[in-house]
């Protein structure tokens, strides 16, 4: 890994935002935590695991054999207790991420030692909106409150639509309605099916927060 790989700013109160210089130093030091945090396979998910095991795993169900995870996304999110709790499981294959990992998570826990969220990308466009979304899920009880009453009013047909998605590409249902009003908040990636609609309440909500 690249020195100083990426940036940290408090983009918002209590949402740190890593912006990378590379994808590939991204996404490798958030595999443990996102996938310890809301992988699909239980194997992993809320589990201590290796780095082999789980690249077998994600060749085999996503790769067509190839491990793809550096390119497959875009952005990352995760609570703050998550780094806290992969460390407390144990690491028995730890590497320079991991390092890198609990330095940022020491850093916020000085300026938040209650509650706070990490989120992830390269530069600061879509990957960074959209990932803020998740961060007012987390961070804003009232947000969180508004954006989920919304995601449930949905007509059942698109939400269903939604669901197929996310499950394709590699979420866990227990995130379907904070991705889907993240989604609906900040844009469809190319990789949906489902077309872009129902969006301008989800937009309006986003945007009180993001502005304030």
């Amino acid at each position: 890994m690249k020195k100083n790989p990426f940036k940290m700013t408090e983009v918002k109160p209590r949402i740190f935002y890593l912006d990378f210089k590379s994808q590939y130093d991204c996404n490798m030091m958030f595999l443990r935590y996102q996938e310890y945090y809301e992988s699909p396979n239980p194997q992993f998910r809320g589990k201590s695991f290796n780095w082999l095991d789980f690249m077998e795993w994600y060749s085999k169900k996503y790769g067509q054999g190839a491990f793809t995870y550096a390119v497959d996304w875009a952005g990352f999110n995760i609570p703050g207790k998550v780094v806290k709790e992969v460390w407390e499981k144990g690491i028995y294959d730890r590497n320079i991420y991991d390092y890198e990992m609990k330095m940022v998570y020491e850093r916020c826990l000085e300026k938040y030692p209650d509650r706070f969220y990490i989120i992830a990308g390269v530069g600061t466009g879509w990957a960074m909106k959209h990932e803020i979304a998740h961060g007012f899920f987390y961070t804003q009880p009232k947000y969180k409150k508004e954006m989920t009453k919304m995601v449930k009013s949905l007509p059942k047909r698109f939400f269903k639509s939604m669901c197929n998605d996310l499950e394709r590409i590699g979420y866990t249902p227990k995130v379907y309605i904070d991705e889907c009003q993240a989604y609906l908040s900040t844009g469809f990636p190319e990789n949906f099916h489902t077309k872009h609609q129902h969006y301008e309440p989800f937009v309006k909500v986003y945007n009180e927060y993001y502005n304030l």
